[in-house]
């Protein structure tokens, strides 16, 4: 997926909009770290509006307590929180061998925080405010890339 920027797109059409209900029916849950209860809350909502399943954290630690990480398709986190950030976040998931897909989302850009969170190979890096319908894209890209790899038969080489 190529690195989430700030443009807006237009979604519409009947065969996206059944391209998008495909995607978003088949149970992936997303999780949404960040210690704005309203951001947190109001991107929770959303996409539980369209079908997704949300589970939020106010803290990263949180976060990493929980066993819903091991199973998430995406993970939004905001940048800047009390304790661990969210690149600490990411490199912790790392660290342990999650290998999530990363949204990072902040209101305080800088591009060194743009560059760490490239060379961490997160999917995404996108300024506050959010648009919500661009996030959104971004996580259904992640979906559908994630639904295409485990389409793909295993190469000659691992099948024994």
């Amino acid at each position: 997926m190529g690195y989430a920027g700030q443009s807006r797109h237009t979604i519409g059409g009947p065969g996206l909009r059944m391209r998008r209900e495909t995607i978003l029916t088949q149970g992936h849950t997303i999780c949404i770290v960040d210690d704005d209860d309203d951001v947190r809350e109001s991107i929770s909502s959303f996409f539980r509006s369209v079908g997704l399943q949300v589970v939020g954290f106010g803290t990263a630690e949180k976060c990493l307590s929980s066993a819903t990480i091991d199973d998430a398709a995406c993970l939004i986190t905001d940048l800047h929180m009390p304790g661990m950030n969210g690149l600490g976040l990411h490199r912790e998931l790392l660290r342990r061998g999650v290998h999530v897909p990363v949204i990072v989302m902040t209101a305080y850009s800088t591009p060194e925080a743009h560059a760490e969170a490239r060379h961490l190979g997160a999917a995404g890096f996108v300024e506050k405010p959010v648009d919500p319908e661009i996030l959104l894209q971004n996580v259904e890209t992640i979906l559908r890339e994630s639904s295409a790899h485990d389409r793909e038969p295993d190469s000659p080489e691992t099948n024994s």
